[in-house]
């Protein structure tokens, strides 16, 4: 499943939006998304392949995780 990179942000910060008070953490997570991808791929057009929508719940199930555990830097290590 290709998807563009706002896709794939609306989709994961309407995840994030499901659990209560996260309003903040999902804009912060589309800011650091996005200096993710410029650092990682700079100069390209931006889509995404993905498995599935599961893969959409697991980058915000890792996000929300990663807040609770205060290891966002770790996260984008990863990611």
């Amino acid at each position: 499943m290709k998807l563009s990179m706002e896709e794939v942000i609306e989709a994961v910060k309407e995840e994030l939006l499901c659990y209560e008070d996260m309003e903040e953490y999902a804009q912060q997570w589309e800011k650091e998304f996005r200096e993710w991808v410029k650092k990682k791929y700079p100069n390209k057009v931006y889509v995404m392949t993905i498995k599935d929508e599961d893969e959409i719940f697991e980058i915000a199930d890792s996000y929300r995780d990663a807040i609770e555990e205060h290891t966002i830097k770790q996260y984008w290590k990863t990611f």
